[in-house]
């Protein structure tokens, strides 16, 4: 991990034992190939243990994105199993960080878009004094990703949901109007949406599309 800039720049924000937790708790790792040397591995694995994607991602001494890819891209040469995947429809099948509902059956949902976003919301809440302390931090990919096939599996639980901030706020307004649809289908199941940074963010912030990760 220490060519790995992402876990770097969280080494030098956060507690270094939080951050073992969350790159265990998440299995983050590290890219050794030479295209993307050093890029943060985010794994999707569903609520089964099932690997379903990797995305690689380089990111800046700010931790900003500055390049990105898929493991099943890159692996030279290429088995069968990596030929017949990229026949799906979607790369990214399930949530990030699925795979820990199991694990803390009981424990409320704080969603997200991007699983950036997942790790520092994880790190700057679990230790604060705030009902986010006893969340699971997931995320759904990207914003067309808040769809009813990837969040059926959050039913019976409550769902704190942070939209990524843009221009118009139409990415709140999109994800609420599709909760509201999704509670009728999903029995004892609650999405509750955070204004906070649609009230907090300048209009800089809304035209840059930042997010949550970003603010804080």
């Amino acid at each position: 991990y220490d060519k790995n800039t992402f876990i770097q720049n969280l080494l030098n924000t956060f507690n270094p034992d939080e951050v073992a937790k969350v790159m265990e708790l998440y299995r983050l790792g590290t890219n050794n190939r030479e295209y993307l040397n050093g890029a943060i591995s985010f794994p999707f694995i569903d609520i089964n243990q099932k690997v379903r994607a990797v995305q690689l991602k380089q990111f800046d001494k700010d931790n900003h994105t500055i390049n990105q890819n898929w493991l099943h891209s890159i692996i030279k040469p290429q088995p069968e199993w990596i030929e017949a995947y990229k026949k799906n429809d979607k790369i990214v099948s399930c949530l990030f960080g699925e795979h820990l509902l199991n694990k803390f059956p009981n424990k409320p949902i704080a969603l997200v878009e991007a699983p950036k976003t997942a790790i520092y919301g994880w790190l700057y809440f679990n230790k604060s004094k705030t009902f986010l302390k006893d969340c699971i931090w997931l995320a759904v990919f990207n914003k067309s990703s808040f769809s009813f096939d990837k969040l059926k599996v959050l039913q019976g639980r409550f769902v704190y949901v942070f939209p990524d901030l843009s221009k118009d706020g139409s990415t709140f307004i999109e994800w609420e109007t599709k909760a509201k649809e999704y509670e009728k289908k999903l029995h004892i199941t609650r999405f509750i949406f955070s204004d906070l940074l649609e009230r907090l963010a300048t209009q800089q912030d809304k035209d840059n599309g930042s997010d949550l990760a970003d603010i804080l």
